[in-house]
């Protein structure tokens, strides 16, 4: 058994990605067993959920899929509806693959540097040197 809160070695500080991840977890056990653990889209073997809204506040049960790592992410790079939710796109205005593109490198560079907390600093270094 993994240890609990401030003695998990990935304890963040009780900070979450989603508003309610209680019940985002929760509602997620229940959508696996309902799936029996098989993606909605392709029926490969699945643990990932996705919302189908787009939105990280409806943890709602018909708001959730159950999909593979690899459909998962599929729907998160189809199209630019897709692209215009990621949080990329609400902490820095571009993807990953987008910033790749402008300033050049790969996409996981950029992740790379968002997940080390030095992408801020770097793109207002790239944006300051095109002026």
């Amino acid at each position: 058994m993994a240890p609990k809160g401030s003695a998990n070695p990935r304890w963040n500080g009780g900070i979450s990605e989603y508003p309610n991840h209680g019940q985002m977890k929760r509602n997620r056990l229940i959508k696996l067993k309902e799936a029996d653990g098989k993606c909605e889209v392709c029926g490969s073997d699945a643990y990932c959920i996705h919302h189908l809204d787009g939105s990280r506040d409806n943890h709602e049960l018909e708001n959730l899929a159950v999909v593979c790592r690899k459909c998962h992410g599929i729907l998160h790079t189809a199209g630019e509806r897709a692209n215009s939710n990621t949080k990329y796109v609400r902490l820095y205005g571009l993807t990953c693959r987008q910033m790749s593109e402008k300033y050049g490198g790969t996409s996981s560079r950029y992740h790379y540097l968002h997940i080390h907390n030095r992408l801020k600093d770097f793109l207002e270094s790239q944006i300051g040197n095109s002026q």
